[in-house]
């Protein structure tokens, strides 16, 4: 059992018996930062599941080291993260003294994998039977022609569209008002409620469509077109990546997708030998 020492409040790391109170504490903080709350909710389960595997968060920094080094990519970025978060509340509220995640360097940004469609596919996806779904392509094309999240499309609503304005409430409930690509308004004109989810859930009235169900949905439809990774934010990417070739600046592409860094924006869009071929042509003298 912990002891309470001068330097060690009666809460000890090294002994959450209360893990329910310790991980609701914890969250409390986060949510005082204005995360997500995917993101609360990804740090919750992690910082529980490392509760149950350690007993202790009262680690040294080789420790924590060798326990990210099973790890590579993006995962290892986001648990280092997930760290970093966990020991900046245990500083802030007093259970330990300095944060063994302090000098720990952060991993490098894995290179950026495509994962756009290549015009062929996207026709394929769109012109298969399949989406003559009305649900499923309308999925598609909320991806394809503004670029929303899944979580985005799923709470779609008819209050969030009109002929010169689409409303989102993106990432960390920051609200964006973008153009109306004239595919969508066409869409929401003739196929969908004005007022109300676009995409109401079967078992709830009042809830909107299970994401999870968007996913395999997609996830599914791809397939069936050799189309073996990544769902419905492949459109995403493809969104981002048709906007660069049709040579809209990147700062324009940034503010469209709604990234808080044109580093992130730049991960989206994919370059072919073809566009490399016909950027060195530009180089001359004359």
């Amino acid at each position: 059992a912990s002891t309470t020492t001068p330097d060690r409040p009666a809460l000890h790391v090294a002994d959450p018996t209360d893990v329910d109170t310790w991980l609701g504490a914890y969250r409390q903080w986060m949510a005082g930062q204005g995360l997500a709350r995917s993101t609360l909710d990804q740090r919750i389960k992690f910082a529980g599941a490392r509760i149950a595997e350690w007993g202790t968060f009262d680690l040294q920094p080789y420790e924590l080291a060798e326990y990210l080094e099973q790890f590579a990519g993006w995962t290892r970025r986001t648990y280092v993260n997930h760290l970093r978060s966990i020991y900046g509340w245990l500083t802030d509220s007093g259970q330990l003294p300095v944060s063994p995640m302090a000098r720990y360097r952060t991993p490098h940004s894995p290179l950026p994998r495509e994962h756009n469609l290549t015009l062929d596919s996207a026709r394929a996806v769109f012109s298969d039977p399949e989406a003559t779904d009305r649900r499923l392509r309308a999925w598609l094309m909320l991806g394809m022609y503004a670029g929303l999240r899944l979580h985005e499309i799923a709470k779609f609503r008819g209050e969030d569209i009109n002929e010169q304005t689409l409303r989102v409430v993106g990432k960390g409930g920051v609200d964006a008002a973008l153009p109306t690509p004239p595919e969508l308004w066409a869409l929401a004109r003739d196929h969908y409620p004005r007022v109300g989810p676009w995409f109401p859930s079967t078992h709830h009235a009042r809830d909107t469509i299970d994401p999870n169900l968007i996913s395999s949905r997609v996830r599914a439809h791809f397939r069936r077109h050799g189309i073996d990774e990544g769902g419905i934010h492949r459109m995403r990417h493809t969104y981002g990546t048709q906007l660069a070739r049709a040579g809209v600046q990147p700062r324009v592409i940034q503010d469209l997708m709604r990234h808080s860094s044109l580093d992130t924006t730049m991960r989206y869009i994919a370059v072919v030998n073809e566009e490399r071929a016909a950027a060195v042509r530009l180089i001359g003298l004359t």
